[in-house]
């Protein structure tokens, strides 16, 4: 994939998303869960609590691909009820996304970066880092997780790597664990969890622990 045809996948996925995010009326929707059919509360929670769970002390947190920033609200929250002590950051390339997450937290909107991952240089580096693979081509997968713990997370600190399964998103063939075992990077734990009434309904999440 050449430079015109990475920014045009670029260009594409914001679009898609925005569109599909912008339409949803609940906040888990404009962040991704429910773009197809109406989701509770209780099924966001369920699939994203994990990945509060994977953070184990007060911390600087980024979220890549915040969207609306509603996932960060919740993990201050989350948190914040283990006693726990959270700076949150978040980014995303979209532009009408990374103003809702501003006005979602206005407390924190100097701390919402509107940036493409993939190249974005972070004024600082943080102790926890969430992302989803997603955010780049298949083939640029394995680069994009080196990419991240070199320039994001700080030695000592972790990558969180999630992953949603079934519903729209489908199955993958290799489990979020096993992928990234396949490029040899140490994993240091892996959270999951399950929608009762939907089963297929999947989270994992692979934390990297950046050792140097």
């Amino acid at each position: 994939m050449d430079d015109k045809e990475l920014e045009s996948w670029f260009e594409a996925n914001k679009v898609l998303l925005e569109t599909a995010y912008l339409a949803g009326t609940h906040p888990w929707q404009q962040s991704g869960v429910g773009l197809r059919t109406p989701r509770s509360v209780d099924y966001w929670e369920t699939l994203r609590r994990p990945i509060a769970d994977c953070i184990t002390s007060s911390s600087i947190f980024l979220d890549v691909g915040c969207a609306n920033g509603y996932l960060l609200e919740c993990i201050l929250r989350w948190t914040h009820e283990r006693g726990l002590l959270i700076d949150p950051y978040g980014l995303d390339f979209s532009e009408k996304l990374v103003a809702l997450a501003q006005a979602r937290l206005p407390q924190y909107a100097d701390h919402i970066f509107l940036g493409n991952a993939w190249e974005w240089s972070p004024p600082r580096k943080f102790d926890f880092v969430n992302t989803l693979l997603d955010y780049v081509p298949d083939e640029l997968q394995e680069a994009f997780v080196h990419r991240l713990l070199e320039r994001y997370v700080q030695p000592g600190g972790r990558l969180l790597v999630a992953e949603y399964r079934g519903g729209h998103t489908g199955v993958p063939e290799k489990r979020i664990d096993e992928k990234i075992g396949q490029w040899d990077l140490p994993i240091e734990m892996v959270r999951s969890s399950h929608f009762e009434q939907e089963p297929m309904c999947q989270t994992h999440i692979a934390v990297i622990r950046r050792t140097t």
